[in-house]
């Protein structure tokens, strides 16, 4: 409301009311000069005098109110719309932030325009209601025009009075008498008028201003931002959790400032993109365990989702990917009944780092070669619990890290890891792998291989040709009976770890040649559970070794230099397992592991068949 309008008017009416207040003044002051006059011929003159003043004392307190009321009036009204246009003012900052997302990331002519409406929607609201102040001021006028109007056809009908009085003087005294009740009378009830309304602005005025209140524990304006959603989720921040509700559907939600929506363990059956509408900001989105399939996607609801980051599907009955907004960075459909990946199934999802597709119905059959093509950034791939028998062709360049366990993989061909140059991770665990289903070539292009899980398979022997930068290599739970000398001298002193453990072997399958290329480099070892019968003569061998595990094997026998040779100085090993063997401790030579930097780090109890007091 333009207030300054307001105020030059209201200053305007006040220098009337001023004029009018010294015209009383030369009024009163002839009065009090014709009272001290007792001439009987000036008698009629000076109650003309008199009356006249009494009026200009009527009028001038009268216009005193109206402009008092009007100021209260202008007052309530200022207060009660300027909080109305505070609220939209506050909603289309709001709207303003995902705006400038969208420009900022380049996002296309639909979603903008459909934002811009609903911001011109918003700046319409804010001025119907700046032009509904102005009209109750214009209203406010309007009836004080018309009081004037009125007030000057008083006037008029007392001048006519005042010309019939000087006629008959006596029915003057008469009149005169009873224009001053009925103005005292009409003053009085024009007072309770106004004080009743002045009662009634302020209820309204309070009203209002309950009413735009923001509670105490919102930073924004929740009745401009929010509306509650059902009464058993929970609303932190910018998220909204209605985990393990029992919803059917998603509830009615506006919020334009909430990023993160949990609708987990619920009974969701369907969705439409009318259910994201009041969330058009998220980024983390949370649907797993619900009751989803095919025909629950089928308005593809997601897609509109032009924020949406993360993606949780885990624990439906998808069996075929949804269509998905591009912005989408990381995808669960683990646990669905997905049985096919067509071409096309990933297009435009450019930004997408990691895809997690684990116990599904996947096999190598199902996986077009141009599945992955769209996954220009994917980072990491997860397949376990599938039912793949050799790896999926038409792996992306990007991928850093792909995990393939828990299948019944038996071979790895030339082919399949070909364009994975970037791969530091593989984890094949958990498969029927074996060493003649390795091709030869398998892992020649893995340069940047640094982590491989080959347990739990069916190798009798470690693979040849691994990776030449291969940094931790696990082989637990096979049937190793023996290392071909010279497997790791092609490794250029980068393995740290060796993880032997739950095999077959023994000291005539673990030559001192077995490790060449480790011995510089290898800082764990795990060889528990196997078939020793006394240390391995090749372990004073290794310079950087820190944690040697021997236990659970058959050794009855330590060597006085078995494990540390005098020729050996500064060894960093820093603890040894030789618990559940076939040692006889007392035997054990006083210096056999001198060198040990900590002394807490020999565990040699208990042992198989003996009870030792330590």
């Amino acid at each position: 409301m333009d207030l300054y309008l307001e105020t030059s008017s209201e200053s305007h009416e006040l220098e009337t009311a001023a004029v009018q207040q010294t015209e009383v003044d030369r009024v009163t002051s002839l009065d009090t000069y014709a009272s001290s006059r007792t001439l009987p011929a000036e008698e009629n003159g000076i109650e003309h005098l008199q009356m006249e003043a009494g009026q200009q004392r009527e009028h001038q307190g009268a216009d005193f109110r109206t402009l008092e009321a009007r100021q209260r009036r202008g007052v309530w009204w200022m207060r009660k719309h300027a909080n109305a246009v505070e609220a939209s003012a506050y909603r289309i900052a709001g709207l303003g932030e995902p705006l400038m997302g969208w420009k900022k990331r380049g996002k296309g002519e639909k979603e903008t325009s459909t934002l811009m409406t609903e911001l011109k929607e918003l700046h319409d609201e804010k001025q119907r209601l700046m032009d509904q102040g102005n009209a109750g001021e214009g209203e406010e006028e309007e009836e004080e025009e018309e009081e004037e109007e009125e007030e000057e056809e008083d006037d008029d009908d007392d001048d006519d009075d005042d010309d019939d009085d000087d006629d008959d003087d006596d029915d003057d005294d008469d009149d005169d008498d009873d224009d001053d009740e009925e103005e005292e009378e009409e003053e009085e009830e024009e007072e309770e008028e106004e004080e009743e309304e002045e009662e009634e602005e302020e209820e309204e005025e309070e009203e209002e201003e309950e009413a735009t209140e923001i509670p105490s524990n919102q930073t924004e304006p929740y009745s401009t931002f929010t509306e509650s959603p059902h009464r058993e989720c929970q609303t932190a921040d910018r998220e909204i959790s209605c985990r393990g509700v029992g919803m059917t559907h998603l509830p009615i939600i506006h919020n334009l400032l909430a990023t993160n929506l949990d609708m987990a363990e619920n009974n969701i059956r369907i969705i439409t993109p009318q259910d994201f509408s009041g969330v058009p900001n998220l980024d983390t989105l949370d649907l797993s365990k619900n009751k989803l399939d095919d025909e629950s996607l089928t308005s593809n609801p997601l897609s509109d989702l032009t924020f949406l980051k993360k993606l949780n599907l885990d624990g439906n009955k998808l069996t075929r990917i949804p269509a998905l907004p591009p912005s989408l960075e990381q995808l669960r459909i683990n646990n669905n009944q997905l049985s096919t990946l067509t071409p096309h199934c990933f297009k435009g999802l450019t930004n997408l780092l990691i895809l997690e597709l684990e116990e599904n119905f996947l096999h190598e059959g199902s996986v077009s070669p141009l599945t992955f093509r769209p996954l220009q950034r994917l980072l990491e791939l997860e397949l376990d619990n599938n039912h793949f028998r050799s790896l999926p062709l038409g792996l992306p360049p990007s991928l850093q890290e792909l995990e393939i366990n828990a299948n019944q993989i038996e071979e790895v061909t030339k082919e399949a890891l070909r364009g994975c140059v970037h791969l530091r991770v593989l984890d094949m665990s958990h498969n029927l792998l074996h060493e003649q289903g390795i091709a030869t070539k398998a892992w020649s292009r893995l340069n940047t291989l640094e982590s491989l899980d080959l347990s739990y398979n069916r190798f009798t022997s470690v693979p040849m040709n691994l990776p030449r930068r291969l940094q931790k290599l696990s082989l637990q739970h096979n049937n190793i009976s023996h290392i071909t000398a010279f497997t790791f001298r092609h490794m250029r002193s980068s393995l740290q770890s060796l993880r032997l453990s739950h095999n077959a072997l023994s000291n005539e399958g673990l030559e001192r040649v077995s490790l060449v290329g480790a011995y510089r480099s290898l800082g764990e070892l795990l060889l528990d559970n196997n078939h020793l019968s006394q240390i391995p003569r090749c372990i004073r061998q290794f310079k950087n070794l820190k944690l040697l595990k021997l236990d659970n094997n058959q050794i009855r026998l330590v060597r006085k230099w078995g494990v540390c040779h005098p020729g050996n100085a500064g060894s960093t090993l820093a603890s040894i397992h030789l618990e559940n063997n076939l040692l006889e401790v007392e035997r054990i030579p006083p210096n056999a592991f001198s060198c040990l930097s900590d002394a807490q780090g020999l565990v040699l109890y208990p042992q198989k068949g003996h009870s030792y007091h330590k």
